[in-house]
């Protein structure tokens, strides 16, 4: 089957900006204007970056490592509201799969940096270490092994800029920089803000899309499905399936606030809505069991597009504040903190009639008529489990920065959480047999870290073409992880658990399909 996808993003974007110019000459000493902040956001080669360097003075240019430099309004021209979404579009050794069917992967999508393992990727907050998500992505996701930073929870109206260093740097910053660091520098504007709002979906047309339409008879005239012989299926190639879903509808608010003559309070809040997507093909495999026939004749009615592969529907809220006082000369208190949650919803694989997760016996009863049926479908068509996942984080640090005896010193305490629980809905536990629950609690994970940071530096004149620059410093990390049980029936064996039965070609016939265990087996 050749397959055709063509997706169409139809989307609008508004965005509505102010100041209040009377307040921004009061507060430059710490934070500065939309509009200059603005003009300085949009990088050059003399841009001073701090990503992969101790020294105050390195620019993009003089940066002995490649750092990709992200100004505020490269961002807005994308049009994109997703973090990962933004830096997927600008920065070439950046990707961001979207598995499916992963088990709560699908909702977090972690990123990776040229090609490696997401937790290789050091990711900062206005040069401060940012805390993993409690989910370990497994089921051959990208990443498997790993956890990832949730760049998502990070609102892209609150980004001031971000700095990629595409190049190993755990020399500087540890094992978890193989793959390079992004350091994501928050708006310090004290007034004025931006607000916006976007909408956008997708069409997709599919083609050469196999369908059943009906069966052709076999040598006993019999009709008969057999997905792997095309004799016996008549299937429609040359049709198409349009679908429009994925709608995604964001509002969003950036809003500089004064504190103080010589402070600022930078606010943000970002809601989304985003609709499921499905890219699932039919299911062309035969349905319903067969002990004693080719053929069941619901096969042909049966609706062959059970399957959901694609982005899940999600809920997110976003909550960022970005902080900083003068309250000294030469001293400054910061602060910044991040709140978010996010509830979405994805599908497991489609579990079919005939198959073993939605039946209490055997298919066929031992020491009886090796054709006897002892199935017992606890559904009639199979069924569809859904993953409901709800994730809540957040996140703060507070520190201090000023002068000591001629060095400049930094000083900061910071705290993350990252929570993920798990319901499932609409599916079975076939061990209960019929006293299975159909929706359970299936437990979840935790995630927090702590983490304290004393940094020193200063610059020497030793006769050199540049000042020699020197830095120390220490930092304290505690992380905790703890899992949490669900409910009994979402992982305990129930009294209808059989053992599987081994059967061999010499101990064992073929019947339409149906392995007959011997009488020895059964025995």
């Amino acid at each position: 089957m050749n397959t055709k996808r063509v997706s169409i993003l139809l989307a609008s974007f508004s965005p509505l900006a102010f100041a209040t110019s009377a307040l921004a000459q009061q507060n430059q000493s710490v934070a500065q204007t939309p509009q200059a902040q603005e003009q300085s956001e949009t990088p050059n080669e003399q841009t001073i970056v701090v990503t992969g360097t101790r020294r105050s003075d390195r620019t993009v240019a003089d940066s002995p490592v490649p750092v990709d430099v992200i100004g505020s309004e490269a961002i807005n021209h994308t049009g994109q509201t997703e973090t990962n979404r933004i830096l997927n579009q600008l920065v070439p050794s950046f990707n961001f799969p979207q598995p499916s069917i992963a088990d709560g992967s699908d909702t977090l999508r972690p990123a990776t940096l040229r090609g490696l393992s997401p937790d290789q990727t050091l990711v900062l907050v206005n040069g401060k270490r940012r805390h993993v998500s409690a989910l370990l992505n497994i089921n051959g996701t990208v990443g498997r092994g790993s956890a990832a930073v949730d760049l998502n929870l990070i609102p892209g109206l609150a980004i001031s800029r971000v700095e990629v260093l595409r190049d190993g740097a755990a020399a500087q910053y540890g094992s978890d920089a193989i793959a390079g660091v992004i350091n994501i520098q928050l708006k310090s504007a004290s007034d004025g803000g931006r607000a916006s709002m976007t909408f956008g979906q997708y069409y997709t047309q599919v083609d050469d899309v196999a369908r059943v339409t009906g069966l052709q008879l076999n040598a006993s005239g019999q009709p008969q499905l057999d997905p792997t012989d095309p004799r016996y299926l008549l299937a429609n190639t040359d049709g198409e399936r349009k679908v429009t879903d994925g709608t995604q509808a964001t509002v969003g608010i950036n809003l500089g606030l004064p504190l103080g003559p010589n402070g600022f309070a930078n606010l943000t809040g970002e809601f989304r809505k985003r609709d499921a997507t499905n890219r699932a093909g039919y299911d062309l495999r035969p349905n319903f069991i067969r002990p004693t026939a080719a053929f069941d004749p619901r096969e042909v009615g049966f609706n062959r597009l059970q399957f959901r592969f694609g982005d899940p529907e999600s809920r997110d809220l976003n909550l960022l504040l970005n902080a900083g006082l003068e309250f000294t000369p030469g001293w400054e208190g910061y602060t910044f903190a991040s709140y978010g949650r996010r509830k979405a919803e994805s599908a497991a694989n489609f579990r079919q009639q005939s198959a073993a997760a939605n039946r209490d016996f055997s298919v066929l009863l031992p020491n009886q008529t090796p054709n006897a049926q002892n199935f017992v479908p606890l559904t009639d068509i199979g069924f569809l489990p859904l993953i409901e996942t709800n994730l809540k984080d957040y996140a703060a640090t507070v520190g201090v920065r000023g002068d000591v005896a001629g060095w400049g010193a930094d000083f900061s305490a910071g705290r993350g959480h990252n929570r993920f629980d798990y319901d499932v809905h609409d599916t079975l536990n076939t061990s209960f047999g019929p006293d299975s629950q159909s929706d359970f609690d299936a437990g979840g994970l935790r995630y927090g870290q702590w983490i304290f940071n004393a940094d020193f530096s200063n610059q020497f004149a030793v006769g050199f073409a540049k000042p020699l620059s020197v830095a120390v410093g220490a930092e304290h990390r505690r992380e905790r992880f703890k899992i949490r049980p669900g409910e009994l029936q979402s992982y305990a064996i129930g009294p209808f658990f059989r053992a599987a039965v081994t059967t061999t070609a010499a101990d064992c016939t073929t019947q339409q399909g149906v392995f007959t265990p011997s009488a020895t087996d059964a025995a």
